[in-house]
């Protein structure tokens, strides 16, 4: 007997992202506070692995360190595991669901950088070819690991390098400052300044690239001009991918297959300039 059609129109709709999350191996790589967090990864098929360690790209969920879903960048891994690295997505603490706060977050993305540098030779990858990926609170992680001291995991082997070797930052959280996003959010104002990417910019930082629509009103487009420009100063590699009338997470394959595809072929391109991986001419994305 065939349900009744009113209840066929109550079916929740398919989260088509979790269910990518399902094809990933999963492995914890910390557990902290009684909380196990976990990383799920996709490896290249045969056919597609390089005959050498691969290169890595490790993607953290969009946040304001409160909320997320580690499922987000999972057709990003998927694409990416097609193209021979080893792709992940690391979970780390929210407020939300941990009552964590952002300098919690920030020292779960280090120990996630570390834990892949640890495993390395197990994982069978480049530990100096590794790109770190995110969007927003996510973005702002990944890049302060690179450009900010502290915020480690007490206890923690700080003498294992947790900057990533190349940046990919969507709608990032640049400026923690109190005209910029989340200072608030903080406990502690010295914290908020010590985060704040802006005023940690350096010479010889990762080759970085961000992709920001104009009309984000979450985190405001301007900002990231103003970091590309300071980066830039700082003969740093920083390139800006511009979206005319997008606003924040334009570029998520469940708002817009189009502008998902323009941003993954992007990062595909500014991949391969930087050694991270091999041209493919024939390399068309396609996760329908």
């Amino acid at each position: 007997m065939l349900p009744h059609e009113d209840s066929l129109t109550k079916l929740p709709p398919i989260d088509r992202n979790r269910e990518l999350l399902k094809t990933a191996r999963e492995e914890v790589y910390k557990t902290v506070g009684g909380h196990d967090l976990p990383v799920y990864f996709w490896e290249p098929t045969a056919e597609k692995a390089p005959p050498y360690p691969k290169s890595v790209i490790a993607f953290f969920f969009s946040s304001g360190w409160d909320n997320g879903q580690v499922s987000q960048f999972a057709p990003h891994c998927l694409y990416f595991a097609s193209r021979g690295m080893t792709a992940m997505a690391f979970d780390y603490r929210v407020s939300a669901k941990h009552g964590s706060t952002p300098v919690d977050s920030m020292a779960d993305v280090r120990s996630a950088m570390r834990w892949l540098r640890l495993n390395a030779v197990e994982l069978g990858i480049n530990p100096g070819k590794i790109v770190g990926a995110g969007g927003s609170g996510g973005a702002h992680m990944i890049a302060a690991a690179a450009m900010v001291q502290g915020f480690d995991e007490p206890g923690e082997d700080a003498s294992i390098s947790c900057a990533p070797n190349a940046l990919a930052l969507f709608n990032p959280v640049l400026d923690t400052s109190k005209k910029g996003f989340g200072h608030d959010r903080f406990l502690h104002p010295d914290e908020a300044k010590k985060a704040n990417l802006m005023a940690a910019i350096a010479p010889h930082l990762p080759p970085t690239l961000i992709f920001h629509g104009t009309h984000d009103r979450v985190v405001p487009f301007e900002i990231s001009e103003e970091f590309v420009r300071k980066m830039k100063k700082k003969k740093n590699v920083c390139e800006l991918m511009v979206y005319e009338g997008q606003g924040h997470g334009f570029f998520n394959f469940n708002v817009s297959f189009d502008l998902y595809q323009g941003t993954l072929n992007a990062l595909d391109d500014f991949l391969v300039t930087q050694a991270f991986i091999e041209h493919d001419p024939d390399m068309q994305v396609d996760l329908m």
